[in-house]
């Protein structure tokens, strides 16, 4: 099997429909932000000081429209290789259980949680048309740092297996090896 190897910061792309959006507007999905230190080698992505930056000025947006970039790119592009999304309104309970189940996980050296709240606070500082969308169509999620030795096999397992979980409602990639397939076949398939 071959490795998920980082010669390089990769970005995050987001396929629910936020997720996505901001994947387009801001070129989550394709864009490059590079994360500071050696080659191959993930920092902290700065979240809160991007928190800290001004909202993006709202603006009246055509119905067309959900949203459009203020030019700014997600602290999380560069930083993680997958992207955990959690179903609006999951109970505490079960957003702790998948939390204690990635950090168990032997492929992941690190696992951030973002709350629904900065979630919702990151895309006000992203997109212009902010004022459209309701807080609650930012999913809480979990941002995942995957050890360098792990497989592309073992990335898609631990994807699968999360997918299955009711409180989940999806699951993005690094672009650079995406895991598009293994999410549309989870979404074909009854939650457990």
């Amino acid at each position: 099997m071959p490795l998920l190897r980082r010669s390089a910061p990769r970005p995050l792309r987001g396929l629910s429909v936020l997720a996505a959006l901001a994947a387009l507007a801001t070129a989550c999905g394709g864009g490059s932000a590079p994360a500071s230190g050696p080659p191959g080698v993930r920092t902290a992505p700065s979240i809160a000081a991007f928190l800290e930056l001004p909202v993006a000025t709202p603006t009246a947006c055509p119905t067309s429209v959900s949203g459009s970039s203020s030019g700014r790119s997600s602290p999380w592009v560069g930083h993680v290789d997958v992207s955990i999304f959690l179903k609006p309104g999951a109970a505490a309970a079960a957003v702790r259980r998948i939390g204690d189940a990635l950090h168990r996980s032997l492929i992941v050296e690190k696992a951030y949680f973002e709350s629904q709240d900065e979630a919702y606070a990151e895309f006000q500082r992203l997109y212009t048309c902010w004022a459209r969308v309701p807080r609650s169509q930012t999913p809480a999620s979990y941002r995942l740092v995957l050890e360098l030795t792990s497989t592309i096999g073992q990335r898609n397992a631990l994807v699968a297996r999360m997918l299955r979980d009711p409180a989940v409602d999806t699951a993005s990639c690094d672009p650079a090896i995406p895991c598009t397939d293994i999410v549309k076949s989870a979404s074909a398939a009854p939650k457990s």
